[in-house]
């Protein structure tokens, strides 16, 4: 899988998501299995922001840090040494353009892409509404928030700095102070915030079904925290303030209007039996199931060094000639330049698999060849050198066909092959470099 951030074929999307899927299914069953009902409310609301975050990064982090990893580390040994073996490669295969095995590499990053973009604007539009429809309405600024008077035209809300308050619901003096209370502390703890980051890496990990969870949780968790700061303000012996909560909680919940604005907190939303039930128990909060996290995450770090280690072995087998190709024989493997024992082998940086992605990226179908329909399969032979550089890249062999089309097939690939970014770890005999021969056979087929 290659270091960068977002993957951009089809094999390191479907690598990618499998792995973000398993680290994201592990972090919600710890949650909803071991933490949802415990107080230890500020964890919980950085479990629930930063887990997201860590399945869509950590696999392209361990992609990255593998190869720098001490060699003792048992499932970085052999991806750190990038073990190719000399003369002939596996070598990918390029279909023209039109066939089912062109389109798919193309079609799934694309729809992945346009995915992200539909969800990234759906959530525009919402910050856009929620501007365009209260924009109008007078505004008060106070210490540390900004009072909106709604007038009945929304509930009583908040939204950043903005607390917006409808003024047409009957409420008692004591009432309006706890309300109040419970719509600035998601003000002041800075919980749309929250909500608005974990909407951008939720829109980023669309395809991964636990992510859709994770923002319905972490609502329900700030109105925990919001809740247990609105008991401050309630007028009633210390053990009847939940009581009394609860039935104020109980009674606007009852009230006919809904919030229309999803971006917003509101002390009238959905989660009332749960956020009763939280305000009313007594059990101690298990702190110890904080520290499940742990074992969790090196299972997690280890589970998807495996994977990227999966992802090198074993390497694909050199490709299938296609039958109604008119080809010439393809030549024996060279042999390599070194062989016995004390020898460490050459390595690509990211190992077998990045090569072929990194040459299948460079490698275009040319438009004469497909209109001529030749096809069939371009030797490309090089010289790793003592330095790690390409060298004396040739094309030892081509198929049959007019020569304008051939010309094309042999110049398209060995200008991806000397056109490979980074730089090999060299060939080690007794401690010392060598150069090393390679063939790759590029397959250009019409099928």
């Amino acid at each position: 899988m290659s270091p960068t951030l977002l993957p951009s074929t089809t094999p390191e999307l479907l690598g990618w998501l499998l792995q973000s899927t398993l680290c994201l299914g592990a972090c919600w069953l710890l949650y909803r299995y071991a933490l949802q009902q415990e107080r230890f409310f500020h964890y919980n609301r950085r479990f629930l922001q930063f887990t997201p975050w860590l399945a869509l990064l950590l696999p392209r982090l361990v992609a990255v840090a593998l190869p720098h990893l001490p060699t003792w580390w048992p499932v970085a040994a052999n991806q750190a040494s990038g073990v190719l073996n000399g003369g002939l490669l596996p070598g990918p295969t390029v279909q023209a353009a039109g066939s089912a095995l062109y389109s798919l590499p193309q079609w799934l990053p694309l729809l992945y892409y346009a995915g992200v973009l539909i969800l990234l604007l759906h959530l525009g539009g919402q910050v856009l509404h929620l501007w365009l429809s209260t924009r109008q309405l007078p505004r008060e600024t106070r210490s540390g928030y900004v009072l909106v008077h709604t007038g009945g035209q929304c509930p009583t809300s908040s939204f950043g700095r903005w607390v917006f308050w409808d003024e047409t619901v009957p409420l008692t003096p004591e009432e309006v102070r706890t309300v109040l209370a419970h719509e600035i502390a998601h003000v002041r703890q800075g919980h749309t915030a929250e909500k608005l980051r974990l909407e951008l890496v939720r829109a980023l990990l669309w395809p991964v079904p636990f992510v859709h969870f994770f923002p319905k949780a972490l609502t329900q968790v700030q109105e925990f925290m919001a809740d247990a700061q609105a008991l401050h303000t309630v007028a009633a012996p210390a053990n009847g303030a939940p009581a009394v909560y609860s039935g104020l909680l109980a009674r606007l919940a009852l009230q006919s209007f809904q919030p229309d604005l999803p971006l917003t907190h509101s002390f009238t939303q959905s989660l009332t039996l749960t956020r009763i039930r939280m305000l009313t128990q007594s059990a101690p909060a298990r702190r110890w199931k904080q520290w499940l996290l742990l074992p969790l995450g090196t299972a997690l770090l280890a589970a998807t060094a495996a994977c990227e280690k999966a992802g090198e072995l074993p390497p694909p087998p050199p490709p299938t000639i296609v039958a109604d190709a008119a080809l010439a024989p393809p030549p024996p493997p060279p042999p390599a330049l070194y062989e016995g024992d004390g020898q460490t082998p050459p390595g690509y940086p990211g190992g077998m698999t990045q090569l072929l992605a990194d040459v299948m990226k460079r490698v275009k179908y040319p438009a004469v060849a497909k209109e001529a329909k030749v096809g069939g399969t371009v030797f490309v032979r090089f010289v790793v050198s003592e330095q790690g550089l390409i060298q004396d890249a040739e094309v030892m062999n081509t198929p049959k066909g007019p020569s304008p089309a051939v010309d094309a097939l042999k110049s398209e690939a060995l200008a991806a092959i000397k056109t490979l970014p980074g730089r090999w770890t060299p060939c080690l005999r007794d401690g010392k470099a060598v150069a090393t021969r390679y063939t790759i056979p590029v397959q250009f087929s019409l099928k």
